[in-house]
């Protein structure tokens, strides 16, 4: 993504997300619709977008919406401030975290290395395999 903004579009707090009047209007919500996180594969990485959509919790008046339990704990793994960028009427988040979740293929590629492979026992040739 390119330079991030000043202003921070999504604040994660313990049990809701805070949104920026600016990416509200973007996303051309308004109070009582539903705002959901989703994810989608972007260059080879999994990356959080953010939607007006039937799975979401409810906008409130003071622009938060409600975000706890297991969704909060995946989102938090890319971070608790967020920068929107608009692509093709997708709305990507870039956190201020590292983001953790890959494909399945980058991370073989990534993390199983030669030196983790011989460790475990791990023939290089079961891993060939598997199709990606």
């Amino acid at each position: 993504m390119e330079k991030r903004s000043e202003i921070v579009d999504v604040i994660m707090k313990e049990s809701s997300l805070i949104l920026d009047s600016g990416l509200i209007n973007k996303l051309k919500a308004k109070t009582g619709d539903r705002i959901q996180i989703g994810y989608i594969e972007k260059d080879e990485s999994l990356v959080p977008i953010i939607s007006i959509g039937d799975n979401g919790n409810k906008l409130t008046s003071n622009n938060t919406v409600s975000f706890r339990g297991h969704q909060r704990e995946v989102l938090a793994q890319f971070g608790s401030n967020f920068w929107a960028k608009e692509e093709n009427g997708i709305f990507y988040l870039e956190g201020d975290g590292l983001p953790v979740y890959t494909t399945v293929k980058k991370a073989v590629n990534s993390y199983l290395t030669r030196e983790i492979i011989e460790d475990t026992n791990f023939n290089i040739t079961k891993l060939e395999k598997y199709d990606f």
